[in-house]
């Protein structure tokens, strides 16, 4: 398993550890559904597919996540900058960050432990 990698330009983060498994790929439809007053469901497919992926990091070590932090603050702007994601399996795509708040506690000396939430976009 490779270690996730970040790439926006000519700026890279690299983490030095993979993310925790279970590895979470969700994959959502946008439909709006409602039911008719003779009770028949009716579907209304909006056209948009929602990929995420939820990154899990434990025992995070302070130059990872001081590289995050920095990446999230200059780089990638919270969701303001799409960028490169570079998954366990080295597959690419272009994400944004929707992670709001990024808190990630120090669970032991100079250890962090958090998530982040990724949109796919491509």
């Amino acid at each position: 398993m490779a270690a996730p990698r970040f790439v926006l330009g000519a700026d890279q983060l690299q983490f030095s550890r993979g993310i925790r498994y279970p590895v979470s790929k969700p994959h959502e439809k946008s439909q709006a559904t409602d039911r008719t007053a003779g009770n028949t469901l009716q579907v209304e497919d909006l056209g948009i597919d929602i990929r995420t992926r939820r990154l899990v990091f434990r025992n995070l070590p302070q130059a990872d996540y001081d590289a995050l932090v920095t990446w999230y603050d200059t780089i990638c702007e919270g969701a303001i900058n799409e960028f490169t994601y570079y998954d366990e399996d080295e597959v690419s795509m272009t994400v944004v960050m929707l992670t709001n708040v990024l808190d990630f506690p120090e669970t032991s000396y100079q250890k962090f432990a958090g998530e982040l939430l990724l949109e796919v976009v491509d």
